[in-house]
């Protein structure tokens, strides 16, 4: 018997599972998993929770994926890399170890880097492994050794970059360069160390201004400062680059783009005023079509998907952050509007809970919560500065989907790193 994710969840209750909810929520990473026996899984599982106290150490996530590797050998066969098992563990780990609710979290200042008006309009956390990544004067990679140690680790370019994406799977980090609009791709170990660029592919279409990975296929997609969208296709490796497509989906500035967890709608945001939703033509990913479009009177300068839920949110001029809800059809309904005093340069959604991240003009990071019915929020539940001595617009912001929880704010001339603790009454 085969086990894949196309089982639907009630068809696995009725084979012996008893906590339906838990399995639901890691059902999502398992889509690359395909097990001989519903009894391998089901040791998966049991192994997972035994070894729960190893899931918060990221040395031993690793130990735990080559010893689970090494047992299952017989019975089932995963890919040869440790990168989807690694993905399941830290599911599972985050179902088991919630994080605690925002309410009661106080900033903590670790790190601070100047880099001499360079500004950091991109900063990304890897949803598997220890590490970030920015762009500014060079770029970066650095690893987390622990929740107060961060460690430059690899320096990828010295030259000025706009924006930075990691594969949500895979080590490989995508780098826009502000001159001659280059894309580059690199391969990093695990641990952040030994980056080596793998492609660099020049786009004659402007300014690159932001980049998204594909979550299952080799394809990039990259916007810049006149309104096309660039979608690379590379080889499986990402060595090669098999195609190149220019498309125009804005008429202005593409600030922002996005993609859905399992790749079902690209999302973009523009200089123009307006946000648009687009499904792929058939199974052909390099082709868009605008599902649904929303704006607003004054430039839409961000947009973010939630991880999990059907969720976007987006930042613009008007002084609102605004979050929409998205159905089956890929229509939109306005739930939630967040009031600020200045423009909101960037949004992040909080994977864990019902909270939204915004980095706005006049300096501050606010942490608004989106629970309950209410749809004008004018109070965030925190609001802060960044801890230094520089209070310049926040131009970007990053947010660690593992514990530790870190968040990193980017500006006009330096990054600053801090850890929200929590509050003991």
């Amino acid at each position: 018997m085969s086990l894949s994710t196309s089982l639907p969840i009630r068809l696995l209750g009725q084979l012996g599972y008893k906590n339906l909810e838990f399995l639901g929520r890691i059902f999502p990473h398992l889509q690359h998993q395909k097990f001989t026996r519903i009894d391998d899984f089901y040791e998966l599982l049991i192994c997972c929770q035994t070894y729960r106290k190893m899931l918060a150490n990221s040395s031993m996530k690793l130990f735990l994926c080559r010893r689970l590797m090494r047992i299952g050998k017989q019975s089932f066969q995963p890919k040869k890399e440790y990168h989807f098992f690694l993905a399941m563990i830290n599911r599972i780990y985050r179902v088991l170890n919630p994080l605690p609710e925002t309410t009661g979290l106080v900033p903590r200042l670790i790190a601070n880097c100047s880099f001499k008006r360079h500004s950091v309009c991109s900063i990304k956390f890897h949803e598997i492994y220890p590490i970030m990544s920015f762009s500014s004067s060079s770029c970066t990679i650095w690893k987390i050794k622990n929740e107060c140690t961060f460690v430059n680790v690899s320096i990828l370019e010295n030259s000025t970059s706009t924006s930075v994406a990691f594969h949500p799977k895979f080590p490989i980090l995508a780098i826009g360069l502000s001159y001659g609009g280059i894309v580059m791709l690199a391969k990093f170990n695990i641990d952040g160390t030994n980056a080596q660029i793998l492609n660099t592919t020049t786009i004659n279409n402007g300014t690159i201004w932001s980049i998204v990975f594909h979550p299952i296929l080799p394809i990039v997609y990259v916007s810049n400062d006149y309104g096309y969208l660039m979608v690379l296709r590379f080889t499986p490796d990402f060595r090669a680059l098999l195609s190149q497509l220019l498309l125009r989906p804005h008429n202005a500035t593409i600030n922002g783009i996005d993609i859905q967890r399992q790749g079902r709608f690209l999302v973009t945001c523009s200089d123009d005023c307006s946000a648009k939703i687009s499904s792929f033509d058939a199974d052909d990913c390099t082709q868009i079509k605008t599902a649904a479009s929303f704006g607003s009177y004054r430039k839409i300068l961000c947009i973010a998907i939630h991880p999990t839920l059907d969720l976007i949110a987006t930042g613009s001029d008007d002084q609102y952050a605004q979050i929409w809800q998205i159905d089956e059809n890929l229509r939109t309904t306005l739930i939630k509007s967040f009031y600020h005093p200045n423009g909101v340069r960037c949004v992040q959604f909080d994977p864990f809970n019902l909270n939204l991240l915004t980095g706005c003009y006049d300096g501050h990071v606010r942490i608004w919560n989106f629970k309950g019915e209410e749809k004008d929020i004018k109070n965030p539940i925190h609001q802060f500065r960044k801890p230094t001595s520089s209070y310049s617009s926040v131009l970007s912001i990053g947010f660690s989907q593992n514990n530790p929880r870190i968040l990193a704010i980017g500006d006009n001339d330096e990054i600053t790193i801090i850890k929200l603790d929590e509050t003991k009454n």
